[in-house]
């Protein structure tokens, strides 16, 4: 198969018993791995829980510079039950923590001034954010994603691109 002058060569590989497609770009000396049935659109990294119950009372931040999509996420959120807040970018999201401080924070990675796995140190490096659960929202693959967010102190991961549900789905999970 061609692709934009790049051949795309699919193999079945068995990982943990699952057997599952995973891809190869070729365009030596450069070839860039992405995975297709293999990748995940949610999944929990860490034990961290939130108390049983439902979303009412639970402060969710949302940080995102790309402004229609974390509207969308964060009307999503306040009509699920959370009481949810948007911030475009990092410096402005660690402002204002000390005066709204979030149970739950959903970082995009990819962002200006400071990106998501940056973010994320800064709220486990504080006292006051160090126990709220990190998802990091994201449009890349998690096998891209998962080292660096683990080693920053991200709880989950969610890839952007779907309908709120994986998203409101995933949270649930940390009630459980």
């Amino acid at each position: 198969m061609r692709f934009s002058g790049m051949t795309i060569a699919l193999e079945q590989k068995a990982r943990s018993g699952v057997t599952g497609q995973e891809g190869v770009v070729a365009n030596p000396p450069n070839h860039i791995i992405f995975s297709m049935a293999n990748s995940a659109h949610t999944r929990r990294w860490t034990a961290r829980r939130l108390a049983p119950g439902g979303p009412q009372g639970l402060r969710l931040l949302v940080v995102d510079d790309y402004r229609p999509g974390a509207e969308a996420i964060t009307a999503s959120l306040i009509i699920a039950g959370y009481e949810a807040m948007y911030m475009p970018d990092g410096p402005s999201a660690l402002n204002m923590i000390g005066a709204w401080g979030p149970d739950i924070a959903v970082l995009d990675i990819n962002m200006p001034l400071m990106d998501g796995y940056a973010l994320a140190r800064h709220f486990r490096q504080n006292t006051a954010t160090e126990h709220t659960v990190l998802i990091a929202f994201t449009a890349l693959d998690e096998l891209v994603a998962r080292p660096a967010g683990v080693a920053s102190g991200f709880d989950a991961y969610c890839q952007k691109g779907g309908a709120p549900d994986r998203l409101l789905r995933l949270l649930e999970k940390f009630r459980e």
